[in-house]
């Protein structure tokens, strides 16, 4: 639900930057459209913090959820390469925030089918974890063009230059969607594999906060 609120934002932060090019480019020097171009000056700043401030909340709730998967297996006594609070960390440690939650990722999800075929020998481990590295790649891919279209912002200084950078910021905004349907779909691979887990074997039932599936 964080992240769906996360898109909406998102979204009506592009229809807003569309129309404030739409008006800048069209703005004729009167009291009407200047009050118009006012207005927008102070809701779209406002609209970027409401982002920030859900970005946040969101960040917060995914790694929560991250380092719990990794932990569901660390309880069952599953080898695992980092700590539980080793794999949360991996998202904030400059250089190892690269590759290690690449690494975290495909453990969660390849080694908890590892798991259900202790219990079913006829389940076949699906190796394929593409989804895991476009999910990443997409995050990173997300944060630089954010930086960039935020640098084009502060460095606008008339009306063509403005569009400009408002242009940039909507690319940065549809990226950003993007990269939310890449969470939402690691998400939904990752926990639908713990609740396989936890159906397989009545035993795993103790086994901390496995979430319900994404359809």
């Amino acid at each position: 639900m964080i992240f769906i609120t996360t898109i909406c934002i998102n979204v009506i932060s592009i229809l807003l930057l569309i129309y404030q090019n739409h008006v800048l480019q069209n703005y004729d020097n009167t009291a009407a459209e200047l009050s118009k171009i006012e207005l927008l000056d102070i809701i779209v700043p406002i609209s970027g913090v409401f982002q920030v401030v859900i970005f946040i909340v969101a960040i917060i709730f995914f790694v929560r959820w991250f380092k719990k998967a990794y932990g569901n297996l660390i309880r069952r006594h599953q080898p695992m390469e980092y700590s539980e609070n080793g794999s949360a960390w991996g998202f904030f440690i400059p250089i190892i925030n690269l590759y290690r939650p690449i690494t975290t990722a495909k453990e969660i999800y390849l080694k908890t089918q590892h798991a259900i075929k202790e219990y079913n020998s006829n389940f076949k481990v699906d190796t394929e974890t593409s989804f895991i590295v476009v999910w990443w790649i997409l995050y990173i891919v997300n944060n630089f063009f954010a930086n960039y279209a935020s640098k084009k912002i502060d460095a606008a200084y008339d009306i063509p230059t403005f569009v400009d950078a408002n242009t940039y910021l909507i690319i940065s905004e549809v990226i950003s969607i993007v990269a939310i349907l890449g969470v939402l779909y690691l998400i939904h691979k990752i926990t639908k594999v713990e609740t396989l887990l936890k159906e397989t074997n009545e035993s795993v039932s103790s086994i901390d906060e496995i979430g319900t599936p994404i359809v």
